[in-house]
């Protein structure tokens, strides 16, 4: 199946955001018949689908250099995409998530709350307020967690859903959805997470 897209949306797909007036716009005709990305074995789960383009094959970036231990981000001044070893720290548990939430005072009342299995792992919630939830996964590594995460991608995707706010460290997925905006609650699970990620260095 052959599609004709723009050739500086290419450009964005694969490495993120880019001058979209750097370039004058043309057509190019690309075609998706990549049906899978296998790293290691494991099939990827991916939110936009890569592209054949004059017998080369486009793909995301960011997914396949996670998947591999290692970190994408694009250099939006020097526009270029640097992959880096990702910075590991050592397994955290469920309860050590909760006590970093707590030490920035938000209570973590149990919640019977449905949310999606992702990678195999249901998540342990919990209501932080009126109507401010917390999904906590614990995965038993960094790149199940990575998977996990992809997976979400792929559901956001293809649904109308209420984006979370989403933290990640080391082998734990962590969501937060809002309900008031103007509580400010994810400045609070931020610095939970990056005492998570200090303590752990």
């Amino acid at each position: 199946m052959k599609k004709f897209v723009c050739g500086f949306l290419i450009g964005g797909f694969l490495f993120g955001s880019i001058n979209a007036f750097a370039e004058p716009l043309y057509q190019i005709a690309v075609s998706f018949n990549v049906k899978d990305i296998v790293v290691n074995g494991n099939s990827l789960p991916l939110a936009n689908r890569p592209i054949n383009y004059n017998g080369i094959t486009y793909a995301p970036v960011r997914a396949i250099a996670e998947s591999l231990g290692y970190e994408a981000k694009w250099n939006a001044e020097d526009q270029s995409v640097e992959i880096n070893k990702a910075k590991m720290i050592s397994l955290v548990t469920l309860d050590m998530v909760k006590q970093a939430i707590k030490e920035q005072g938000l209570p973590l009342n149990d919640y019977k709350l449905s949310y999606y299995t992702l990678n195999k792992i249901e998540p342990v919630s919990y209501q932080i307020g009126e109507m401010e939830h917390v999904h906590i996964y614990i995965y038993k590594s960094y790149e199940d967690r990575i998977r996990g995460r992809m997976e979400f991608e792929v559901i956001q995707s293809k649904t109308d859903m209420n984006v979370p706010f989403i933290y990640e460290a080391g082998n734990a997925l962590i969501f937060y959805v809002p309900f008031k905006k103007e509580l400010q609650l994810d400045k609070k699970m931020q610095a939970a997470t990056a005492h998570l990620l200090s303590s752990k260095e």
